[in-house]
């Protein structure tokens, strides 16, 4: 038999094989990670500590989902369904809580709304209909690692970094901070390469640095994409994996629609992977105002749909107003725990970090550990971290150009979390750059 990782492409097409080309940096960590997984019976195994997943809220959202009436299957759910865009009930019941939580400046409207399984699909769908094969789609950097494979592999569009520094600039530029006038420069570089862009994606709040745009940034990239007749798609996937009191949603919907610059270019995803800590039931919704881009989503929901089953289960945890109440204060308070956690830790090993507000992460400089960081010698520092028990990101994971910085994901039962980051610090220690 042939070995599982030999992969003949001579009856596929360039398409598929372009797929195989594809540089995807985080494979590698989890094909690691896979072979040696740590749990209850594995505990020298290596902890996760490199994917966007809230496991420490799995056994409230397990307990919310054996309720009774969770579980229970009607003949409604058996037929095609009736409604492509999803179920009119869930988009209800979405569109009251996302202009609940966001505080949304008008309530959403159901019908402008589409229903897919996943935020990935979203976003493949999106650029596909959005773009030609061979357009590009600008993004800050670092970046959600998953955007130039998920926007490439069908739609064949290609992913232009906007570099952020991670130094604050003489221009009163803070670390990491997106202005007009780095799109401006990204966007003018990236046509005199010979590139067409079609379109900004934003990830709000931030992935990986945990930090949320305020709505003067959002109106502001809002009106360079309305300049360039660029479609602005924001992922706003974490909005409810907001911790900081003192930081408030910036969500598209805290604008009134006719405020925005070119509302017929400016589309919205949400999902229930991040803020329930579901990805493995996955949940993703688009929202538009374009009557042209809408049409087009329903037209390819056929391919990503999500199990009817599903769907009626997810309606009725979000009607569950009193739970949901307790939910998002349950999960927020342990946010800020587990996030506070490994601050303490890179507080102790001398690692700057951005400080969060928001999501699953820290984004953290582990220079000091590895002098004169380059893409080998920070995969390096990753590969001895595994060898401890522990995964993390590196920069180039994020398709960043400052290498030796690396994401590190909180959102474990504390117990295992307090676990990894003696891992973490004993890497650190003995790692030999």
């Amino acid at each position: 038999m042939a070995s599982s990782n030999f992969v003949s492409t001579d009856a596929i097409s360039q398409r598929a094989r372009n797929m195989f080309a594809f540089d995807f940096p985080l494979k590698i960590l989890f094909e690691k990670m896979t072979e040696n997984p740590y749990h209850e019976d594995n505990k020298d195994g290596i902890i996760n500590l490199s994917t966007a997943y809230n496991e420490a809220v799995k056994d409230v959202i397990t307990e919310k989902f054996n309720q009774q009436e969770l579980k229970k299957w009607d003949s409604s759910m058996l037929p095609y369904p009736s409604h492509c865009q999803g179920a009119a009930c869930m988009r209800k019941v979405i569109a009251e809580f996302l202009s609940a939580e966001t505080n949304a400046a008008q309530g959403l409207d159901p019908e402008k709304m589409v229903i897919m399984a996943g935020v990935t699909p979203v976003i493949n769908v999106m650029a596909f209909i959005l773009c030609n094969p061979g357009d590009t789609v600008l993004t800050p950097s670092p970046m959600y690692g998953g955007i130039p494979r998920d926007i490439k592999y069908q739609a064949e569009v290609n992913t232009y970094p906007v570099y952020l520094s991670s130094k604050a600039e003489p221009d009163g530029r803070e670390p990491y901070e997106l202005t007009v006038q780095l799109l401006e420069e990204a966007l003018e570089k990236a046509k005199q390469e010979g590139h067409k862009v079609k379109a900004l994606i934003l990830v709000n709040p931030f992935n990986p640095c945990g930090t949320v745009y305020t709505r003067q940034q959002i109106m502001e990239y809002l009106k360079f994409c309305h300049k360039h007749s660029l479609h602005c798609v924001i992922d706003e996937i974490y909005n409810c994996s907001i911790y900081d009191n003192s930081v408030q949603s910036s969500s598209i919907f805290t604008f009134n629609p006719d405020d925005l610059p070119d509302k017929d270019r400016t589309h919205v995803l949400w999902g229930m992977a991040k803020d329930f800590g579901m990805p493995g039931s996955p949940v993703g919704v688009a929202y538009t105002w374009n009557p042209s881009v809408l049409a087009a989503l329903i037209a390819l929901v056929d391919f990503y749909q999500v199990p009817l089953f599903l769907q009626i289960a997810v309606t009725k945890v979000l009607k569950d107003k009193e739970w949901l109440k307790w939910y998002l204060s349950t999960q927020k308070s342990m946010l800020l725990e587990s996030s506070n956690i490994v601050q303490e830790t890179l507080d102790e090993l001398g690692v700057q970090y951005v400080k969060p507000a928001a999501g699953l992460f820290l984004w953290a400089d582990f220079r000091k550990f590895i002098p004169n960081a380059t893409k080998e010698s920070e995969m390096a520092f990753s590969m001895h971290c595994l060898d401890n028990g522990i995964a993390i990101a590196p920069a180039s994971s994020f398709y960043y150009n400052e290498y030796g910085w690396a994401r590190i994901i909180h959102t474990l039962p504390k117990e295992i979390l307090i676990k990894a980051m003696k891992r973490l610090k004993a890497s650190c220690r003995s790692f030999q750059g």
